[in-house]
């Protein structure tokens, strides 16, 4: 067979030919930093915003709490009786001195009236001796014997009228009857408590807090103690600290912290209720109104050594660098002591994959 050739200048026309179609595909072939550049300011990186608090670099805890009485008393008569009254119901709300439940005075009523008879006969029999001990007919041991009897016969009496008086059992304080604990004409010895009765002079709040958490924190470093109720929706009212227990609870090793707050107001709050308690936290050595905390993962370091953070425009979406300067890390937190001020929004995750006027979207 005869073999096909070219003749050399068909054989440059083809490789130029060949050349420049090569040239063409390479020039169609994406560069893949360009397009990986392209894409990541295409589509927003997701990010979290966190906003610059216009607190001192507050730390925010959350405690589970339940409203508590000042104090709780179930009360008791100081005689035994058979109960003829209980005036009060259960959830009224009472004054110091009502009237709780009262005891059949009979049998108290006749020992008032016996001891006034021993009374008013023993006084009788001492002015008799005293004349004759004046008359020096009798002698002075026999006037000394009647005025002993006289004595105890009057203290008798205050006995028998302070029991007549125990008949009748009255709130010690303003407060709110939660339960009735025996029914009316059942007869109830001394101690056997009858009615419990809360004082709400005040709404307490009761959290538990843990041990890794109690006393690390002193009264002095508290921004502000709030709470939140179902029954007020999300209205914050503020407490104060009142006091802490100094036992640890061996189950939850937790230890009781007690806030209040004026029941004026927080009419609808009762013992037994839940809470949902903020405190804030304004660690020592931090400047009002200079110094704001910030997350630790929204500080990033450049090649020369210098913090930044990435401030979000809420606008575009764009990041910008911003540079900071910071304090001592504080647990999951940094202080700022220069180039944030309240307001401030700044990425508080994956500084290290942003860059100049990139777009992210808010993730919070």
């Amino acid at each position: 067979m005869k073999s096909f050739r070219f003749a050399p200048a068909a054989r440059a026309v083809l490789l130029l030919t060949m050349a420049g179609f090569l040239s063409a595909c390479q020039d169609d072939v994406p560069d893949p930093v360009a397009a990986a550049e392209q894409k990541l300011h295409a589509e927003p990186r997701p990010a979290k915003i966190f906003t610059v608090n216009d607190q001192v670099g507050v730390l925010e805890r959350r405690f589970a709490g339940r409203v508590a009485a000042v104090q709780t008393v179930d009360l008791s008569f100081q005689v035994p009786g058979k109960l003829i009254e209980v005036p009060v119901l259960e959830s009224q709300r009472v004054s110091k001195g009502d009237v709780i439940a009262r005891l059949d005075p009979t049998d108290y009523d006749r020992a008032v009236r016996e001891a006034t008879i021993n009374v008013d006969k023993a006084k009788r029999e001492l002015d008799r001796l005293e004349t004759l001990r004046d008359r020096s007919v009798i002698s002075q041991s026999s006037y000394d014997e009647q005025k002993d009897a006289y004595d105890l016969a009057a203290e008798t009496l205050k006995e028998a009228r302070q029991n007549l008086e125990y008949t009748t059992l009255r709130a010690p304080f303003d407060g709110l009857v939660s339960l009735r604990l025996v029914d009316n004409f059942t007869t109830v010895s001394v101690g056997t408590p009858v009615i419990r009765i809360h004082d709400i002079s005040e709404v307490q709040v009761d959290i538990n807090v843990a041990e890794a958490l109690f006393g690390r924190v002193t009264t002095s470093e508290f921004a502000s103690i709030e709470a939140s109720f179902a029954a007020y929706g999300d209205k914050l009212f503020p407490l104060e600290y009142r006091e802490h227990s100094s036992q640890v609870d061996e189950v939850t090793q937790t230890y009781r912290v007690t806030l209040a707050m004026p029941r004026e107001g927080a009419e609808l709050l009762y013992p037994g209720m839940t809470a949902s308690v903020v405190v804030k936290v304004a660690p020592e050595g931090l400047e009002p109104g200079r110094e704001y905390l910030v997350p630790s993962g929204a500080v990033a370091v450049d090649g020369d050594g210098k913090t930044f953070v990435w401030k979000y425009a809420d606008g575009t979406g764009e990041v910008a660098r911003q540079p900071v300067e910071i304090g001592t890390i504080m647990g999951d937190y940094i202080p700022v002591e220069t180039g944030l001020q309240a307001g401030d929004e700044i990425v508080s995750a994956g500084s290290a994959y942003l860059s100049d006027g990139q777009v992210v979207r808010r993730l919070n």
